[in-house]
């Protein structure tokens, strides 16, 4: 599900108390052009919300959207059904520049065994996964050092602060971003999605990545212990 931002919908309609979209303007999860969808008024409706579709006008496919209620809210959330922007790694991964063939083949192989139960092949899978990703920043440097090694040295070798570091230029006070920030120069709705999708990454990256990552190696120490 890819949620749709207020700035991407163009107009509304009248469903009870709450405005629902009428009009959203969008990446269509088939065609992957940005197109304006026209939501079907036939809701099919539940306590948790309405779920309606619409046709792209570019590839005429049919696509659902999800229309999250809340009592307190006259203007619901709204999410597209889009299964190539999922938060599954695999389908994060497998589009991403420069990412090593290799090493999303290995992540898919390891994928497939787990959902198959078979721990052995995922013991070993998931060991070629960790080597493929130390060997993609350390190259050569990894042959002689053990898993551990490898780990210790991983910081001297990728620069962990870039992706964060390099958003200063963005944010130049002269920048075009900048002067939108300051309400000097017009948002419109793609660039609205672009600032959003930054917060949502920035969060991801600086807190939710970082925390994850904790309670997991804590989860497998305690089991360890």
């Amino acid at each position: 599900m890819r949620r749709i931002f207020p700035g991407s919908i163009t107009a509304y309609s009248q469903f009870g108390h709450l405005k629902i979209p009428k009009n959203v303007k969008t990446v269509c999860p088939e065609c992957r052009k940005k197109v304006e969808f026209l939501l079907k008024s036939t809701y099919q409706s539940n306590k948790h919300g309405l779920m309606t579709e619409s046709i792209c006008p570019s590839c005429k496919q049919s696509i659902p959207f999800i229309i999250i209620t809340n009592e307190k809210d006259i203007q619901p959330d709204v999410y597209i059904y889009d299964p190539k922007t999922s938060t599954h790694p695999l389908n994060q991964i497998e589009h991403l520049p420069r990412i090593p063939e290799e090493l999303v083949r290995a992540y898919r192989s390891a994928v497939s065994v787990h959902h198959s139960k078979e721990n052995t092949a995922t013991a070993v899978l998931a060991k070629r996964v960790i080597e493929n990703i130390l060997r993609h920043f350390l190259a050569e440097k990894s042959q002689s050092l053990t898993l551990e090694q490898q780990f210790e040295s991983l910081p001297e070798n990728i620069n962990l602060v870039k992706p964060v570091s390099s958003l200063s230029m963005l944010m130049a006070p002269e920048g075009a971003l900048h002067r939108m920030l300051e309400l000097e120069t017009e948002l419109d709705d793609e660039m609205a999605e672009l600032i959003m999708d930054l917060l949502e990454n920035m969060i991801q990256y600086l807190f939710v990545l970082p925390g994850k990552i904790e309670m997991t190696h804590d989860h497998i120490e305690k089991k360890l212990n």
